[in-house]
């Protein structure tokens, strides 16, 4: 017997909040792991955090997508959850879980560098190292739920 809407709808709210949390506290604890001794963090060059959050979001979108994908799969085939209509525009998006991550990714690139061109022309220039920890468990984290969320409804979708 399939799941019932309500415990289809309790573990996407599970798998967005999942997403969120282990996304919002892995992406600092990585970030400090591997650049703790620097200090002031520029947005732009080589080692810029404009191409740092560029990698982070199309990485972070692409593992999440997956994840999320394989998980609904399975929990759909043990019958512990169902199918469900989805918007059309959710319908619309791509069906492979890598693709659709590749493209939530891409999007919320251009997004962060558009934002941190903005920062640029009105004169900030950078952001302390700490900065740069906080502003990633903020972005993570909500980027991680928006492509569970995307993932987990367009996944239900597919087989109605």
């Amino acid at each position: 017997m399939a799941g019932t809407a309500s415990e289809t709808r309790a573990y996407i709210r599970g798998q967005i909040g999942g997403a969120a949390l282990v996304n919002a506290a892995l992406n600092p604890l990585i970030e400090w792991g591997l650049n703790r001794s620097k200090g002031f963090q520029p947005f732009w060059g080589s080692d810029g955090v404009v191409l740092n959050m560029v990698l982070t979001s199309i990485i972070l979108s692409v593992l999440v997508a997956l994840f999320t994908a394989r998980g609904v799969h399975h929990q759909v085939a043990a019958g512990k959850i169902t199918a469900m209509r989805v918007a059309p525009v959710l319908a619309r998006l791509p069906g492979r879980a890598g693709v659709l991550g590749l493209l939530l990714g891409a999007s919320a690139a251009v997004a962060a560098v558009l934002a941190f061109w903005v920062l640029d022309v009105i004169g900030v220039v950078g952001m302390p190292f700490w900065g740069l920890l906080v502003l990633k468990a903020g972005y993570c984290g909500v980027l991680g739920g928006l492509v569970a969320w995307c993932v987990l409804l367009r996944t239900l979708g597919e087989d109605v």
